[in-house]
């Protein structure tokens, strides 16, 4: 003899558990996705600022070298005055070798974040 089953016992769909863990599931992948975001933005703002120190010090490493060998001198660039670049701060020592043949021009750029990176060359007279 067959039994008839309640029509609301249908067994087709998801149970409230499945439908709770499946939730969880993707909440907690969404989150791990964000996470990751916010740490690449993190360092893309970290490498602009390299990127930037460093063009800014290439930049003041070709005007030295534009210049004759008697007026290349060191100088001090500090926040607020370099052109477009507030937040930056641009050091050029110049030292010369011992019989004056050469001067070595290192320029070493830093900006409000305390990232710093140092570029150099060799002027000859």
């Amino acid at each position: 003899m067959k039994t008839k089953r309640p029509i609301w016992r249908n067994e087709e769909g998801f149970t409230l558990t499945e439908v709770v863990v499946s939730t969880m599931l993707v909440a907690i992948g969404l989150v791990s996705v964000a996470a990751v975001m916010v740490a690449a933005a993190n360092r893309q703002n970290l490498s602009q600022g390299v990127t930037t120190c460093t063009n800014l010090g290439t930049a003041q490493l070709e005007q030295q070298r534009a210049k004759t060998y008697d007026e290349v001198a060191s100088s001090t660039e500090a926040f607020g005055t370099i052109p477009n670049f507030p937040a930056y701060k641009r050091e050029t020592i110049v030292t010369p070798n011992a019989d004056d043949t050469l001067k070595v021009v290192e320029v070493k750029v830093t900006n409000s974040g305390g990232q710093s990176v140092s570029v150099e060359t060799v002027v000859s007279r």
